[in-house]
């Protein structure tokens, strides 16, 4: 096997990146220090997943932006923009409502 003589240095963390991965940890660190649990880490999409309890507490905060629901056969995926990440968590179809959500639908 052939090996090179000269060895150039890998430079995997461009200051781009470096840029991205500074958020991403801050807006993790920032909900953790809130109490929430965050299930998945995906830096590379730019993306946390917590937990469907968290995000309907995080809900009713006001550091959020783009707050979008996407309904499914089985549970309704929300994604929201906190500090510059996307957080995206699933609620299952069977998860409690909240009381005013539980009224007679008039026809």
């Amino acid at each position: 096997m052939l090996a090179s003589t000269s060895r150039t240095p890998l430079k995997v963390l461009t200051p781009t990146l470096a840029d991205r991965l500074r958020v991403f940890n801050a807006a993790a660190r920032s909900l953790q220090a809130d109490g929430i649990r965050v299930l998945a880490f995906h830096p590379a999409d730019n993306l946390l997943v917590i937990g469907h309890e968290d995000g309907q507490r995080l809900l009713g905060r006001a550091s959020r932006n783009g707050y979008t629901r996407h309904a499914t056969a089985g549970s309704t995926r929300y994604s929201v923009l906190f500090q510059g990440v996307t957080l995206e968590w699933r609620e299952p179809i069977s998860a409690s409502r909240p009381s005013e959500w539980s009224r007679l639908t008039l026809h």
